[in-house]
């Protein structure tokens, strides 16, 4: 007579085998997070670059971007960013706006450029 079920030890294995691949899981999952959470720093250079182009339109020899409110962000923090600092750089034909921040202990850039001959702004995605 043949008893059907499961040794103690199967099930341990079994156990051992989901908690290795849970433990990769979160691992992951946490990075994601880090870096959804830093898509923000987008937010902040995309508003400097337009407030900078709005400046630009009004006057083609602009250079002071320092003096931009949305620019001028130094040190602020957001719920999940802290040390925000947004740079400018270039003439108004060709700038790029950098933004940096710390979200979880590492530090992220984003870059938005803008170009006056298409008159196109584009964003990267931010990256350690």
């Amino acid at each position: 007579m043949r008893k059907k079920g499961f040794t103690l030890i199967e099930l341990m294995v079994v156990i051992a085998i989901i908690a290795i691949l849970a433990a990769i899981a979160l691992t992951s999952y946490r990075a994601y997070q880090r870096k959804a959470q830093a898509k923000e720093l987008v937010t902040f250079a995309r508003a400097c670059i337009q407030e900078a182009v709005a400046k630009c339109l009004e006057d083609s020899s602009f250079t002071s971007w320092t003096d931009l409110e949305s620019c001028n962000i130094s040190g602020c923090s957001t719920k999940y960013i802290s040390s925000i600092n947004v740079s400018a750089t270039g003439s108004c034909s060709s700038l790029k706006v950098s933004a940096t921040g710390t979200v979880g202990g590492q530090t992220y850039n984003a870059t938005c450029t803008y170009n006056s001959a298409t008159d196109d702004v584009t964003c990267t995605s931010p990256t350690t």
